[in-house]
């Protein structure tokens, strides 16, 4: 942080610690049968098909030239209220909209995090204040309501942008780093717990916020740093929670013993579902489809939960063993094409256009997140990019040199 923008390599570091770490850990220390198949037959294909992957993610990986950071403040101020006032009215518009429309206008709601990343490079001290406001908001909403991965995520990016903006010293990173890891798993302790009181019944924020305050205490806390980690339900569910080896190991389990291989079917499918339209394509794959998760795992879901088997099962479930070691390596390339196009096309002559490679990769680093999520959430930004950049880049640009003319108009007649 502060030298690179590391986006591949923190895929890299969550899917070797959530796909071979976490599962480890899980195999030693977890509850029994939380693997659904033996360590000797998930850990082979999890190392490999996750290696093979991280391989092909830095095949095209571009060499960012980011120091010195070159950012307009003003196109960076302009443009990241904009976002943010888009995002704020999204957000006020999913109260009123039909459930038909949400899926839309939940797209535009993520606008501003390029939105604040964007204000981060602002001089005025306003600008500032939104960040912290944002910032606040999504660390108070997803630590009441239990879920924890848009606040973590958010927050790496976040400490990203103000590394590049800001010389902070690897002392206070690695603090911060320490501090961060140290709060996930107090929380992780209580997590259970309290989701099961907070999602079952209604309950206020001033409740919420009485109810945490009751459960993480300093007996809590100091169960944290228990060396006897079979006992330290905070470790545990720590790991639990990081370990996406498990939704793997049930695919392992039931393909192709009880469903037949796809041989590139399904893959196609979701690339198909992807590029077209849901009003052309009305049989397209829906997201987290808790029915196609119960046929590739042998396993129950109910309808109101949604679970995927990850970019890796997805892969397991068309080609096997073998044929995924090579499908993963392409994927890799695939995305670390599109990242180096992306950079010498628009970032290079363009140092604010940065703040698109979260909107754009988001759902890749997140090992949990389907393969269909993921391309179609990368279409679909990129969309949003470009007519982002086609109107209302030219908008801010004659804006600004408009302004800049008539200061110099002003000056030359105040001279004369």
């Amino acid at each position: 942080m502060g030298k690179s923008f590391p986006l591949f390599e923190l895929t890299a570091l969550l899917y070797i610690l959530q796909y071979g770490i976490a599962p480890m850990l899980e195999y030693k220390y977890g509850d029994l049968g939380s693997m659904a198949v033996p360590s000797d037959q998930y850990l082979p294909f999890a190392t490999y098909a996750s290696l093979s992957f991280i391989a092909g993610l830095f095949v095209f990986r571009p060499k960012l030239k980011l120091k010195p950071l070159q950012i307009d403040p003003e196109m960076a101020s302009a443009l990241g209220r904009i976002f943010f006032s888009i995002g704020l009215l999204s957000s006020l518009a999913m109260l009123v909209l039909p459930y038909s429309l949400r899926s839309i206008v939940t797209f535009f709601i993520i606008l501003k995090w390029p939105g604040v990343f964007s204000l981060i490079f602002s001089e005025k001290k306003i600008d500032k204040l939104f960040v912290i406001i944002v910032f606040l908001e999504i660390a108070v909403t997803s630590i009441l309501n239990a879920l924890l991965i848009e606040f973590i995520v958010f927050s790496i990016f976040i400490l990203m942008y103000i590394s590049l903006r800001y010389k902070i010293s690897t002392k206070i990173k690695i603090a911060v780093a320490l501090t961060g890891m140290l709060f996930l798993t107090i929380y992780q302790g209580i997590k259970a717990e309290y989701r099961e009181l907070v999602w079952e019944q209604e309950i206020s924020f001033e409740e919420k916020v009485g109810l945490l305050s009751e459960l993480i205490t300093f007996s809590s806390i100091q169960e944290t740093f228990s060396e006897d980690i079979d006992n330290n339900d905070s470790v545990l569910q720590t790991i639990s929670r990081l370990n996406q080896g498990f939704q793997t190991s049930m695919v392992i389990g039931h393909v192709p013993t009880h469903v037949p291989f796809e041989n590139g079917t399904a893959l196609m499918e979701d690339i198909a579902s992807s590029m077209v339209p849901r009003f052309l394509y009305p049989d397209k794959r829906v997201v987290n489809d808790y029915q196609r998760f119960n046929y590739y795992t042998g396993y129950s879901l109910n309808a109101s939960t949604s679970m995927s088997i990850g970019v890796i099962g997805d892969v397991y479930i068309n080609f096997g063993f073998y044929g995924s070691i090579v499908a993963l390596f392409l994927l890799g390339m695939f995305f670390s094409r599109i990242s180096l196009w992306f950079y010498n096309s628009y970032i290079s002559n363009n140092m604010l256009n940065l703040i698109w490679l979260p909107f754009l990769f988001s759902y890749l680093i997140r090992p949990g997140n389907e393969f269909y999520m993921v391309l179609n959430h990368l279409i679909k930004g990129l969309i949003v990019f470009f007519i982002v950049r086609g109107f209302l880049y030219r908008y801010l640009q004659r804006n600004s040199l408009n302004k800049q003319r008539s200061i110099e108009t002003s000056e030359s007649t105040n001279y004369h």
